[in-house]
C-alpha cells in the first residue's frame, strides 16, 4: 500500500514537472539558444532556479537548474548575490562564471565569494541560500576591478561599501585560528590599502 501512494505521488510530481518545463519552455521562446544570458536575468524570468549551500568566507557552492527544455548559455557576473535562507550572510560573487545548462539538467559551480553583511555570521555547510540578486552598481563596479586581488583585499571594500567599515573595523572585525589555536587578523594593512587604491581609482568615496 505505501509503495503504491509512493510510486502516485512520483508519477504525480514527474507531471508536474513536465507541464511546468512546458509553460516555461513557451514563455522562453524569445530566448536565442546562441547567446549567453546573465543569471539574475534567467531567475527573475523564472527559467533557472538558483540555489546554494555554504562553505566559508571566500566560497559558496551553487546549484543552478534549468527549468525549461531548451538549452542556455549562463553567465554569473561579480556582483550577483546569493540570498541566504537563515541567519548567516549573504553571498556576492568576486568572479565570472559561464557554462552551458542541458534542457532540464542541473549545474553544479563551486564560486569564489565574499560576505556582505558584516554583522551577521559566516556561512558554514549547514547553511543554504534561495535566489540571487545584484549589489549597488558601485560595489559591482569594485567586484569588477578587484577579480584578481586576494580575497581579503576585496573583503575589505566589500564591508567599506556595505557597512561602512573603516580599515580598523575590517581588521578588528575578522580573526583566523592557527592549528595551535594562535588568533590574528585576516585582513592586513596591505588589503586595506590595496582595496582602498581601487576604490579611489574608480572615484568611490569610503570610510577606509
Amino acid at each position: 500500500m505505501l509503495k503504491s501512494i509512493v510510486h502516485r505521488v512520483e508519477q504525480w510530481k514527474r507531471a508536474w514537472q513536465r507541464r511546468r518545463a512546458e509553460r516555461l519552455t513557451a514563455l522562453a521562446a524569445d530566448l536565442d539558444e546562441n547567446e549567453t544570458h546573465d543569471l539574475l536575468f534567467l531567475h527573475e524570468r523564472g527559467f533557472v532556479r538558483a540555489r546554494g549551500s555554504g562553505q566559508s568566507i571566500t566560497r559558496i557552492y551553487g546549484e543552478i537548474e534549468n527549468l525549461i527544455d531548451r538549452k542556455l548559455h549562463v553567465i554569473i557576473r561579480p556582483g550577483t548575490y546569493f540570498v541566504a535562507s537563515g541567519n548567516c550572510q549573504n553571498m556576492v560573487t568576486r568572479r565570472e562564471y559561464a557554462f552551458t545548462l542541458y534542457p532540464t539538467s542541473v549545474q553544479n559551480v563551486a564560486i569564489d565569494a565574499a560576505c556582505i553583511n558584516a554583522d551577521l555570521p559566516i556561512p558554514s555547510k549547514d547553511n543554504r541560500f534561495r535566489g540571487v540578486r545584484r549589489v549597488s552598481d558601485d560595489l559591482a563596479r569594485f567586484l569588477e576591478a578587484s577579480m584578481d586581488a586576494d580575497p581579503m583585499t576585496v573583503q575589505a571594500g566589500i564591508w567599506a561599501l556595505t557597512d561602512n567599515y573603516s580599515g580598523e573595523d575590517v581588521k578588528n572585525h575578522l580573526y583566523v585560528q592557527d592549528r595551535d589555536g594562535n588568533r590574528r587578523q585576516a585582513v592586513n594593512d596591505r588589503n586595506v590599502a590595496e582595496a582602498r587604491q581601487i576604490l579611489a581609482q574608480l572615484g568611490i568615496r569610503s570610510r577606509l
